[in-house]
This record gives C-alpha cells, structure tokens and sequence, in this order.
C-alpha cells in the first residue's frame, strides 16, 4: 500500500511506508504485525480521523527526552472537524518501565506545553481484537483498484436495499471486479462504506452507506 507522508485515510509515516505488495504480507501477521503498521491500520478505521502524517515536532521532543530508541510511534492526525492532534503508540514495555513511563509522560507534557494535544495509546489497545485483524485486512486493499462506474453501481444498490447489505451481497454488485470483496473493503478504507467491526469481517458482515458529513 503506498502511502504519502500527508494522504487520506489510511495513511503510514514515512518510517512505515507500506506496498501494495506489502500490506498484504502484514495483514496476514495479525497481532504479530509490527507496531507501526498495526498503529496506521487502526488509525484508518478510527471514526472522525481524516488525515494522518509524520509528527517531526513531537519526534523532536522525544529524542530530547531520550525516546528516540525505545520504539514510540509518533503521528499527526487530522480530524474530519478540522483540528490536528498528535497521537503515540507506546509499546507495553515503555509502561512496565518506571523511568521510561515517566519520560513518555513528560513528552505529553511537552507537547501539550508547545500547544498540540498528545494522545497516548497503550500497544494493548491498539493490537485488541478483531479490530487489529479487520483493521489490517482493510488497509492490505488500499491497493484495489474501484472504478467509477463500480462505486456508483454498488452505491446506487445499497441505497436501493436501505443503505446497507452483507458484503457477500457487495461483492456480488461488483462480480465484474478482478477483486470484488477487496473493491467493497477499498471503499470502506475510503470512508464511502462502513463495514461491522465487532467482530471478525466475513462475507456476512454488514456493510453501510457511510454518513454524510
């Protein structure tokens, strides 16, 4: 999956850029996949992010700080009301160690100081299932290609059907797609279908219009 160092949802920082031929391998990992990688997945299916890049700023501050090695994933994310927050993966070590938690504490200080909100997610958060797994199958079809004429053929059925259907039903719309189930999970990566995240996707998911904002 490519991905620039500023782009729609899902995005990767420039130390995580993913393939095309890539993001599948790291799909199939699951909760083994490395941090930076599971931190983008979830972040592309986190409502109301819209945009998401590398964070200099608060990268800055932690090498300061004496982070720089201890494998913290620093983003910067635009939200879809317009406001930019910078969010961390903090693998769990960095919170079993005193000394190491009180410094990742003093980079929230620092950054919140320097006038940007930090968030910080524990790595237990982030690689919690099934989201991590539907969040990496999602992202490993960034790579599908949907033409127009296959986003207005499923989007025109959906809302034919009341606005949602399984993704069995689809992918069925899009049966003339080298890759039907992956065209449906593309728009879904790109927020124009929502699909149920509580448990593991399969071909009886349910997929949705997504909402207009």
């Amino acid at each position: 999956m490519y991905i620039p160092t500023v782009s729609p949802v899902p995005s990767a920082a420039a130390s995580a850029i993913q393939s095309a031929e890539l993001a599948p391998v790291i799909a199939q990992l699951g909760r083994e996949a490395p941090l930076p990688y599971a931190f983008d997945a979830r972040l592309g299916i986190t409502p109301g992010v819209r945009s998401v890049s590398d964070d200099p700023q608060c990268e800055g501050i932690a090498r300061t700080l004496g982070l720089a090695q201890v494998g913290l994933v620093l983003r910067s994310v635009r939200l879809t009301s317009g406001r930019t927050i910078s969010v961390a993966a903090v693998p769990s070590a960095c919170w079993r160690d005193p000394v190491l938690h009180a410094r990742v504490l003093d980079l929230k200080w620092a950054r919140e100081l320097s006038g940007q909100r930090l968030v910080l997610v524990p790595e237990s958060v982030i690689r919690a299932e099934p989201r991590l797994t539907n969040a990496l199958l999602i992202s490993a079809c960034d790579g599908v290609r949907v033409t127009p004429r296959e986003r207005l053929m499923l989007l025109s059925q959906l809302a034919e059907v009341g606005g949602s259907a399984s993704l069995e039903i689809c992918a069925e719309a899009l049966a003339g797609s080298a890759d039907p189930a992956g065209a449906v999970l593309r728009l879904v990566a790109e927020r124009v279908l929502t699909i149920a995240l509580d448990r593991p996707i399969d071909l009886q998911s349910e997929v949705s219009l997504a909402a207009r904002r």
